[in-house]
This record gives structure tokens, sequence and C-alpha cells, in this order.
């Protein structure tokens, strides 16, 4: 019984925080740390989520006309870090 009470309780657990109290639960109710794992692993394939936060999709390149060429970068600027120190120099 204490098993799916924490079952429920990261079943339910959205954010970061809520997903941390609720294994921590799960480990006071004596659940052990691989079954949560596996469970975790469990309900992120069933829903669909995987390993890694969705990326948001790259935009589209502009569409360019036949022959037209690819523009390049700029050449790197030579002073260093490309601005003046910051701070002023001592007189004297």
């Amino acid at each position: 019984m204490a098993h799916e009470l924490a079952k429920l309780m990261l079943e339910h657990a959205d954010t970061f925080l809520e997903r941390s109290e609720a294994v921590k639960t799960a480990l006071y109710l004596g659940m052990p740390l691989d079954e949560i794992e596996g469970y975790l692993d469990w309900l992120e394939s069933v829903r669909g989520l995987g390993s890694a936060p969705a990326a948001e999709p790259s935009p589209k390149p502009l569409a360019r006309k036949p022959g037209e060429s690819t523009p390049r970068p700029s050449a790197p600027s030579l002073r260093p870090f490309g601005c003046t120190p910051p701070f002023p120099r001592p007189t004297g």
C-alpha cells in the first residue's frame, strides 16, 4: 500500500520541487531507489517526455534566389574582448 501511495505522489509531481519531495517521501515510505528510478523512467516513456526536454523548433532559413550567395560572418575584432579596458588607466 505504501508503494502505491508513493507511486501516486510521483505520478502527480509536475515541478522539480514537487518531484524532489515525492522522491523523498517514497524513500521514507520504504520504496527502493532503483524502483523509484524505474517508475519515473516508465512514467516518462508513457507520457512521451523522453529523458531530455523538448527543444524549441529552429527558425526556417530565409529563402534565397538561385545563384544568390550566402552572407559570410564578419571578421573578429583585433582588439581584446572587442572593447576598451573596463577601468581607467593610471595616470602619473
